[in-house]
């Protein structure tokens, strides 16, 4: 009876997991259905403030507000020693160095998803260092990218070698023209109108929502580069951002870095110097453009940026999906295979459900209805079992 029991568990674990295949494309489905995770600003300062300082708190609290144009993910943290005591638990590092004659200062911290306790950045409290925080010329030149359809940005971080950077360049985009016309989308992704074609027309019939796009952003195959030095002055926080979660990217300077960029501003681990070949640019373009994967993996390489963008504006219909598992992300370091200390999982802590639309949920029903199935066929085997008796 044993085989039994297997084929029939075996059935059901298959057909389950074949209803929560997925034919988007990874950095599609990221674009319109993961919220980014928020980062966190903290102003530390003891005593009133200045008018310039004051201003620059009201940048901070504009950003962070959901009625900011723009839109960011981005938590503040105001912390004046003087009148508050009591400080928390994540800060107090950052508080136990500020002196009583300290100029104010903000410190920005990573989203609690990565796992890193030291702010990646700290500056005086002023105007500049405040719009540098929320935006910046190259991430809002990313995030055109982005909602114009290209598959992914690839950022060329470059090392401060002329010679070296150019020739990194030339091979990046060399070897994403050919990744552009080798890269291929899935089968079977529905559009918007289709979908609604489908679900009224003649050849009315049910639909997988979770193949169907829920933006009217171009689909398509289509790689862009761009290029900053690492010191560029205006790019500093993002630089900052870019590199401080991997030790492995921060602790090599002097070479330049390709770093794949999608979705709402998402990053994988960087390709360094002599990595930039064909077969990694190949193998990074084709996951990030391949189907979905539903099958979840401990780990969850990737960290979003912060950007000054309500993505969701950008998105029919505000669809998120927060009530299933999030795909595997397959970072640069697993592709090429080096060590990274890159943050593994991706933990949603500021996620809630944005709309419950009953559609959004088909293909988890759908599961849940043929893994229930399978448990009543393995409990009739059991239960035939024990009540036939032999002749």
């Amino acid at each position: 009876m044993k085989p039994l029991i297997q084929l029939a568990l075996s059935a059901g674990l298959l057909l389950a997991c074949q209803a929560l295949a997925c034919q988007v494309p990874v950095f599609r489905y990221a674009l319109e259905r993961w919220q980014t995770d928020k980062y966190h600003v903290v102003v530390v300062h003891q005593g009133p403030l200045t008018e310039d300082q004051k201003k620059a708190v009201q940048l901070l609290e504009q950003a962070v507000s959901p009625t900011f144009e723009t839109g960011a993910n981005l938590m503040l943290h105001k912390l004046d020693l003087a009148s508050s005591p009591r400080v928390d638990p994540r800060w107090k590092a950052e508080v136990s160095t500020f002196k009583p004659d300290d100029t104010p200062r903000i410190a920005l911290y990573y989203p609690a998803s990565a796992k890193i306790g030291e702010p990646l950045w700290t500056g005086d409290l002023t105007i500049k260092n405040a719009k540098g925080i929320i935006d910046s010329p190259l991430r809002q030149k990313i995030r055109d990218e982005l909602l114009t359809g290209t598959s992914n940005v690839w950022l060329l971080l470059q090392g401060g070698d002329e010679s070296m950077d150019r020739k990194a360049e030339e091979r990046l985009r060399k070897f994403l023209e050919q990744a552009s016309s080798e890269t291929k989308l899935p089968d079977g992704i529905i559009p918007l109108e289709k979908a609604h074609q489908l679900r009224s027309g003649p050849d009315e019939g049910p639909i997988d929502m979770d193949d169907v796009l829920r933006s009217s952003v171009p689909l398509k195959i289509h790689f862009s580069t761009l290029a900053v030095s690492r010191n560029d002055p205006g790019e500093e926080i993002f630089i900052a951002m870019l590199l401080n979660h991997s030790g492995r990217m921060r602790s090599i300077a002097g070479q330049p870095i390709a770093i794949p960029i999608f979705g709402r501003g998402r990053v994988l681990e960087g390709m360094i110097g002599e990595d930039i070949t064909l077969e990694h640019t190949l193998g990074a373009s084709s996951y990030l453009c391949a189907a979905c994967s539903c099958q979840v993996k401990e780990e969850n390489p990737g960290l979003d940026m912060l950007m000054a963008v309500k993505w969701a504006d950008h998105m029919l219909g505000n669809l998120i999906i927060e009530d299933r598992t999030l795909p595997p992300l397959e970072g640069i370091a697993e592709i090429i295979k080096v060590d990274s200390d890159t943050p593994a999982e991706e933990q949603n802590q500021d996620a809630g459900a944005i709309h419950d639309n009953p559609e959004d949920r088909s293909s988890i029903t759908t599961a849940l209805v043929v893994t229930l199935s399978a448990i009543a066929i393995l409990g009739f085997i059991i239960l035939s079992s024990r009540t036939t008796k032999p002749t």
